[in-house]
């Protein structure tokens, strides 16, 4: 074991300096908030108090009742939270202690709200407005492999002697060493927890009361950063071999366990306590399950809403980091809306202006009334774009209005100039196609084909058929075709139709075979009908045909290609047929007549 048992600072957990002497925790009530103190004075989340002889040292917190309070306070009604592993090479966690303790920062996001863990049951703190319900969200870890410095400490008195001792000065200039290399901001809605591996001790400072490792477990703090932002963080020492941080059976089997305990007394009480429903004995684990995941958390007492959490003023007024964003598509009828951009200095408020500009971007001139974070584009926005401007405030002075880059150029509801155009045969087996037609803006555009009857009316839509061609099935026989366009742009949908097709035919089809008429003898005339049809044929072909004397094995006559054909001499002794080719734009259909009988020799 590398180190003693350390309780969380907030007397929560209930080790105080007893825990070294081996007696009971007391059960009653106390501090609520573990910051560290800095010999007393003022500090930027309240007022600091100097501990009593070997007691726990603690922070007094602004109070801030149900319905007034002595002096301004805050609750922290959203938080983003951020997860530090400082492991420099020769150190090293578990496997999945990083991956865990992610996921439990990403659930408690999650589950934000849902009532049903402790995060979201929490009704004790105020601030002047109503009680809060917890909305938090993960922005993301980072790992920070920086080597430690040099030991600003040691936790001998303990009878710890940890390789690493990290005074509390030393872990902030890392935090904000990671905040300037990623970009992270603080804030009075931001926290961040800083996780050391084991064999890393860390005290308040070098003194001898302030370096007992058994006074806590994890405890937060807060400075002011290189931005003149309050930075509010939680250092998170490795737990999992500490006896007397935690105990029990841990539901993941897994040493992210102890320190993910630590983590949500500290998360909690960064935002408020779990609240009056929980209830229970300082130090207690409470089994709970966020986002679907079993999670061991430390129970806190109740402090029925009589004390405010962080209390900070800014000194210097809101400047942008970056600039707000729209969202929304660009069209006469729909909603835009804007980010609030990203803010240093702590905003408590944001004013909102839209203005509009020309397609290019440029030339914007204010909207009258559009001063809200959405805006509802109007038929006098068509052919521009618009912009939103956002200034932030605080208690220090307001900032100047910030452009957001423009829309699109807002396009009015599609409206076709000119309706599409039909091309193609209609005839079964043939393909028909249409053309979009001519619209007033750029829009997208879905085909529906539709079957109506010979007159053109009661058209229905076709299954299947949405694309610009159409190839005519013989359901579609009979039926005259039309084509619907459906554009689509940022503004909404409008229907275009074609004019309908002609009347699809079928390929001709014979219902009574030709016939044959007439006496088949040399030097007479034979004459033949074509039969009956469907289709309908636009025009009709002949062929006469000899063949043998069994009315078998058919050749065609040249030249024999008219309804009527005179026998000759070549005819004595075989039987004719005829064989009518019927047309029609579907194409051509054959049928052939009986034989006749045989024709006799000439006398």
């Amino acid at each position: 074991m590398s180190r003693l048992p350390k309780v969380l600072l907030l007397a929560a957990l209930a080790l105080a300096a007893t825990a070294s002497s081996g007696t009971a925790a007391s059960p009653a009530r106390a501090p609520l908030l573990g910051v560290v103190p800095h010999a007393g004075g003022q500090h930027p989340f309240g007022t600091l108090a100097a501990a009593p002889p070997n007691g726990p040292l603690f922070l007094h917190e602004s109070p801030c009742a149900l319905t007034s309070s002595p002096e301004p306070c805050w609750t922290m009604r959203t938080n983003t939270t951020y997860a530090i592993y400082w492991v420099p090479s020769g150190f090293s966690v578990d496997a999945t202690y990083e991956n865990l303790i992610n996921r439990y920062l990403t659930d408690v996001a999650a589950a934000s709200g849902s009532q049903t863990n402790v995060y979201s049951v929490a009704t004790q703190y105020y601030d002047n407005a109503a009680a809060v319900h917890y909305q938090s969200t993960f922005g993301g870890s980072y790992v920070d492999t920086d080597p430690f410095p040099v030991n600003g400490c040691n936790d001998f008195h303990s009878g710890v002697h940890d390789p690493v001792c990290l005074t509390d000065q030393q872990l902030q200039d890392e935090i904000q060493h990671v905040l300037t290399l990623t970009g992270w901001h603080g804030g009075t809605e931001t926290m961040f927890f800083l996780i050391t591996p084991n064999s890393v001790g860390s005290c308040f400072d070098g003194s001898n009361q302030e370096c007992t490792t058994n006074a806590y477990c994890a405890y937060h703090n807060g400075f002011v950063d290189a931005n003149n932002e309050p930075v509010l963080y939680a250092n998170e020492p490795y737990d999992a071999t500490i006896s007397g941080c935690s105990s029990g059976s841990s539901p993941s089997g897994d040493d992210a366990d102890a320190t993910i305990n630590t983590i949500s007394h500290e998360h909690n009480e960064s935002a408020w306590d779990f609240g009056t429903a929980l209830g229970g004995t300082a130090g207690a684990e409470y089994n709970q399950v966020i986002n679907g995941d079993h999670y061991w958390l430390q129970q806190e007492y109740s402090n029925d809403g009589n004390v405010c959490l962080q209390h900070y003023t800014p000194t210097v007024a809101p400047s942008t980091v970056a600039p707000p964003v729209l969202s929304g598509a660009a069209g006469q009828g729909q909603v835009l809306s804007t980010s609030e951009g990203s803010w240093m200095h702590a905003p408590s408020g944001y004013a909102y202006q839209w203005q509009q500009c020309a397609a290019d971007g440029s030339g914007c001139g204010n909207i009258g009334g559009a001063t809200a974070s959405t805006y509802e584009l109007t038929s006098a926005d068509v052919s521009h774009s618009v912009r939103a401007e956002v200034s932030a405030s605080n208690a220090a002075g307001t900032a100047g209005f910030v452009a957001s880059a423009p829309s699109a150029v807002v396009v009015g509801p599609p409206s076709a100039t000119a309706a599409p155009v039909l091309s193609g045969v209609a005839a079964v087996g043939k393909t028909l196609t249409t053309t979009a037609g001519t619209w007033n803006s750029s829009a997208s555009f879905a085909y529906q084909w539709l079957r109506c009857a010979a007159d053109g009316s009661g058209c229905t839509a076709i299954s299947g058929a949405t694309t610009a061609s159409h190839v005519a099935a013989a359901a579609d026989a009979g039926h005259k075709l039309e084509a619907r366009i459906t554009a689509t742009n940022a503004a909404g949908t409008t229907q275009a139709l074609s004019k309908v097709s002609g009347v699809v035919v079928a390929l001709p089809a014979v219902g009574k075979a030709p016939h044959v008429s007439g006496r088949a003898r040399v030097g007479r005339r034979l004459s033949a009908s074509r039969g009956t049809w469907s289709g309908p044929p636009t025009s009709y072909r002949y062929q006469w045909l000899r063949c043998n004397a069994r009315g078998g094995s058919c050749a065609r006559i040249r030249h024999a290609t008219r309804s009527r054909y005179r026998l000759t001499k070549r005819d004595a002794k075989h039987r004719l047929r005829v064989r009518v080719t019927a047309v029609n734009l579907a194409g051509t259909g054959i049928a052939t007549s009986r034989a006749t009988s045989r024709v006799p020799l000439a006398r």
